[in-house]
């Protein structure tokens, strides 16, 4: 079905885009001061303890809402490419027989590991809507009362929520990102390879492990 360089291509994916991300979370929690990620997070409870004391509740809203429709945007993208990738396989011998495709359950694969990809992106912006929705149905809840019930102060709770939303937008930005890069696997296995290390390699050294004043 696929060829072995189309079976270290799927392995170098797998570590690349599950295995990392896996792994960054992780040092994030083990290793904060080497993570964007740590100081983001602490920049946040501060910005949600500042507008709690000024009691600024709609600004924080404000800016949920935002968060909010970028993620629909990028939720109905994804289910838009799952929409022409399912219609890709639909018409699919007609593609074989125009593109004059030799090997076609192994193309088949591809664009199936492609919609994976979508649908997995589709379901983490999802989750992300879940959490931002939560935290501005929440934001008006008496801190006393989060005190009582969670043991927490009330910005640690809500920048909680935020840190969730946020990482589950990332993880789906992420896999629009590298479901992009999956269209080259139908090129070449060789240029897939290529493009998904590098575009790794770039993520952890300028965007994930880099001091926050040079983002």
């Amino acid at each position: 079905m696929l060829s072995t360089l189309d079976l270290i291509a799927l392995i170098v994916f797998i570590i690349c885009f599950a295995g990392y991300h896996c792994l960054y979370l992780l040092l994030v929690e083990r290793y904060p001061k080497r993570a964007v990620k740590a100081y983001v997070r602490i920049l946040r409870e501060k910005s949600i303890a500042n507008l709690l004391e000024r009691e600024e509740y709609d600004t924080l809203i404000q800016q949920l809402r935002d968060v909010i429709m970028v993620c629909n945007v990028f939720a109905s993208s994804s289910l838009i490419f799952v929409g022409l990738l399912l219609n890709l396989l639909i018409n699919m011998d007609k593609i074989v027989q125009n593109l004059k495709i030799l090997d076609t359950s192994s193309f088949e694969f591809k664009v199936i590991f492609i919609v994976a990809i979508q649908t997995l992106s589709f379901m983490f912006f999802v989750s992300s809507i879940r959490y931002y929705r939560m935290l501005s149905l929440l934001v008006a809840t008496p801190p006393e009362e989060i005190i009582r019930l969670l043991g927490i102060t009330a910005e640690k709770f809500y920048a909680q929520l935020l840190d969730r939303g946020c990482t589950y937008y990332t993880l789906g930005s992420r896999g629009l990102l590298y479901s992009m890069l999956s269209f080259s696997w139908l090129i070449n296995p060789i240029i897939f390879i290529v493009l998904t290390s590098m575009t790794t390699i770039l993520l952890a050294k300028y965007r994930d492990f880099t001091k926050l004043q040079e983002v």
